[in-house]
């Protein structure tokens, strides 16, 4: 779940609100290297919304077909238009994991 569209009150003192620094201390996580050569940061506007849903299917689907990336990162609206460059990059993220384990 989203915690950007949820009051703090709405959550219970035992669950965990994750950010995108909560990722990686050093930006060293898979995703965020995989952004970064895939080029699919441009303005900045979407990248925090961006990584985080991916990060969310990765962890509950850790090989996803392109279908359910799109279908998954729908609804985070990129103004600059790097669609497909996100989904390259949910890919290399998901290979960079597969290839760790």
């Amino acid at each position: 779940m989203r915690a950007c569209v949820l009051a703090v009150e709405n959550f219970s003192t035992d669950q965990k609100i994750v950010t995108i620094e909560g990722l990686s201390e050093d930006g060293n996580h898979p995703l965020q290297k995989a952004w970064i050569a895939a080029q699919a940061p441009q303005c900045g506007y979407c990248q925090s919304g961006q990584i985080m849903q991916a990060a969310a299917l990765l962890e509950k689907n850790p090989s996803p077909s392109t279908e359910e990336i799109k279908t998954e990162m729908n609804g985070i609206l990129c103004r600059c238009g790097t669609y497909l460059r996100v989904v390259k990059a949910v890919k290399l993220a998901a290979k960079a994991k597969l290839d760790d384990v």
